[in-house]
């Protein structure tokens, strides 16, 4: 079966470079240009994907276009370090020189963007997107839909609730239970949805 990317636009073309391949990407049918295609021209049988989109939500709302029998790939960057007992769920994307020690679970759908670091005894949920540079220390629980900004950090023994965007350069230093937008160090509520 060929891979092929669900999205063309930036973080596409940085899968694609950093998996050293060209891949067939589909996106929305109004928005086909030179190079994608359009999703209604996907045929699963042909194809397993990754979704190729930073933004959680805009992931999963694209998720839900795709036809029920899809399969998706995963990849690990090979200047990844991945140790032992690491679980990474379908459709999940892990870029060059990051890292994850050891027991750890990681949901569907999720970017770890170049040089990420995941520490010990995480569990994170689905559609997570963690931008360059982002640290998560250890035994810190994160729910579905969170994207950590541009060199954001967790601290460790953290938890963070499900719909939250962290702001890049924000520390996260105590637990998270409103759904929303947080910047600063320590980060503060910016902006609930």
């Amino acid at each position: 079966m060929k891979r092929a990317l669900i999205g063309f636009g930036g973080h596409a073309r940085e899968v694609m470079a950093q998996m050293g391949e060209q891949l067939v990407c589909f996106v929305d049918d109004e928005y086909v240009r030179d190079g994608a295609h359009p999703i209604s021209s996907f045929d699963p049988k042909e194809f397993e994907v990754m979704i190729t989109i930073g933004n959680p939500i805009s992931k999963s709302h694209f998720l839900s276009k795709l036809p029920q029998n899809t399969k998706f790939f995963s990849w690990v960057h090979p200047t990844s370090l991945v140790m032992e007992n690491v679980e990474i769920g379908e459709g999940s994307f892990v870029g060059a020189f990051s890292i994850l020690t050891t027991n750890i679970k990681i949901g569907k759908h999720s970017i770890l963007n170049r040089n990420v670091q995941i520490g010990h005894d995480c569990v994170i949920g689905d559609f997570f997107s963690s931008m360059p540079g982002s640290i998560v220390s250890g035994n810190v629980t994160i729910g579905d839909f969170v994207y950590l900004g541009n060199n954001s950090s967790v601290k460790e023994k953290i938890k963070i609730c499900d719909n939250v965007t962290i702001g890049m350069n924000s520390a996260v230093v105590k637990h998270i239970t409103e759904e929303g937008v947080y910047v600063g160090v320590p980060s503060k509520l910016l902006k609930s949805p």
